[in-house]
């Protein structure tokens, strides 16, 4: 039996308030970092308040992804939330390190379900050829959110009477507002389950890609890249991916089911969403930090000059989704979109302390546009690719592999940094002890200073270098979609 649907715009608001929370959880925590290390101690794992998050939320989403498929995006959409809340009341309230990381985690898990889940709801309240439109507004939303964190996060450490345990505390309001309004969506009962639940597929799924992220993450950090411990989890994360394949192959209702892949269209938009998603995390990330430590601006100072970045995706992720409504075609918008993300790449590889602000502006501008054009039409492409009884799993698997490209972009990435960091420092110093606030670079001894901002940048310029080819595939993988016009049938 279905609910009575209220107005989609009532719901389309609860799922965009949701989206906006759920991509906030992960850009307005780095600000607070420093003040954080200061208050609750544990400086050597102060990189997990940050990585905790993204971890939980990356192996998470296929699982949320594949629940709504057996439950209904609805109900589960809710319990997303809830566990959404629960993890941002404990990080908030933490007196310890050991706590915020546990409540971080949590808090990832409920950002993996939010994610996953309101592409989910929407594809099944409106026909495909609609839901151009508002995956432009779910673009919008993880746009504001990648620009709104670091700013609110700034104010909110600053301003006497909050602190750091608000930028924890402050999302709960609004995640509970998007619950009520997410609430009147209708329930849509799928068919009943193909199976049991796959427990062993999500778990080896689950492990695996977890593996792959901590070895990226320590590989060259807390071990050397030769070294057994760099081999042995390398090892058990080929295992692990070898087992989960023969898993799902004969699971009778896979987590990630491997029929699905055989479709080109779910496979290349997964593809792609993952290269794509591995350059403008790259961007996002890093970038703030070059225009602190390398250019000497404040954190609030930086995240407004992202707004070229930002600002275009918003807009460029707005436009395709309008011209999809209109016109049902869609292949254009990532074609043109990985062009731009490759430009962007090869504008920003030459970057240097000094480059000009204007070049800065307009290269960022360029990759912002190519990620607006490209990411939520990805989504869509892998929503209409499979069928209705597969809308979830199929959402979910390409915001899962955004998602991980992303925390595998950022973990290599910032290996490469670290890298650079380490070999054009002086010897005895570990590089993030060198790193921090525009101000305690500046208190440094002028030499180490400027090896320290000459080294970020060389590393930086190599990511973007690296970034290239990785754009490049994505383009080839897009040429290789096969456009069907979406029509106005659900």
């Amino acid at each position: 039996m279905t609910d009575q649907a209220p107005a989609p715009r009532t719901v389309l608001s609860g799922a965009l308030a949701a989206l906006f929370v759920g991509s906030l959880t992960n850009t307005i925590v780095g600000i607070a970092l420093p003040t954080i290390a200061g208050e609750l101690g544990g400086q050597d794992r102060v990189p997990w308040v940050a990585s905790a998050a993204l971890l939980t939320m990356t192996v998470s989403t296929p699982l949320w992804g594949k629940a709504a498929d057996r439950k209904g995006p609805r109900p589960l959409l809710l319990a997303a939330l809830g566990v959404f809340v629960a993890g941002s009341l404990v990080a908030g309230c933490a007196l310890s390190m050991g706590v915020l990381i546990a409540g971080r985690a949590l808090q990832g898990v409920g950002a993996g379900g939010v994610l996953a889940l309101t592409n989910a709801l929407v594809a099944g309240l409106v026909p495909a050829r609609q839901r151009g439109l508002y995956t432009g507004w779910f673009g919008v939303a993880f746009g504001t959110a990648s620009v709104a964190g670091p700013l609110v996060g700034g104010l909110l450490v600053g301003l006497p009477g909050l602190g750091w345990r608000w930028c924890f505390l402050g999302v709960v309001p609004v995640a509970l507002a998007a619950a009520l309004l997410v609430r009147l969506a209708p329930h849509r009962a799928p068919e009943a389950p193909r199976g049991g639940v796959d427990v062993l597929g999500g778990t080896l799924l689950a492990v695996g890609a977890s593996g792959l992220v901590l070895l990226l993450s320590a590989g060259g950090r807390a071990w050397p890249w030769p070294s057994w411990p760099t081999v042995a989890l390398g090892a058990g994360v080929l295992v692990l991916a070898v087992a989960c394949v023969r898993r799902e192959r004969r699971a009778a209702d896979p987590i990630l089911p491997p029929r699905l892949f055989a479709r080109p269209g779910l496979a290349v938009a997964c593809a792609t969403s993952f290269l794509v998603g591995a350059v403008m995390f790259g961007g996002v990330i890093y970038l703030p930090q070059y225009l602190q430590v390398v250019r000497g601006h404040g954190a609030t100072e930086a995240g407004l000059l992202m707004l070229p970045q930002v600002g275009t995706m918003i807009a460029a992720s707005t436009l395709s989704g309008y011209l999809i409504n209109r016109t049902g075609r869609w292949k254009v918008f990532p074609v043109v979109g990985c062009a731009l993300v490759t430009a962007g790449a090869v504008l920003l590889s030459p970057i240097a302390p000094d480059t000009s602000p204007w070049w800065l502006a307009a290269a960022m501008a360029v990759l912002g546009v190519g990620t607006g054009l490209t990411q939520q039409v990805l989504v869509l492409v892998a929503q209409t690719s499979v069928g209705t009884g597969d809308v979830g799993v199929a959402g979910a698997a390409a915001t899962f592999s955004r998602t991980l490209g992303g925390a595998v972009g950022v973990a290599a990435f910032g290996a490469m940094i670290s890298a650079r960091l380490r070999s054009g420092t002086p010897s005895g110093q570990e590089p993030g002890s060198l790193l921090g606030t525009p101000e305690r670079v500046a208190e440094l001894p002028a030499q180490v200073a400027d090896s320290v901002r000459a080294s970020y940048t060389a590393g930086l310029a190599s990511v973007f270098l690296v970034a290239v080819p990785l754009a490049v595939a994505a383009l080839a993988a897009v040429l290789l979609l096969r456009e069907t016009p979406l029509d106005t049938r659900g």
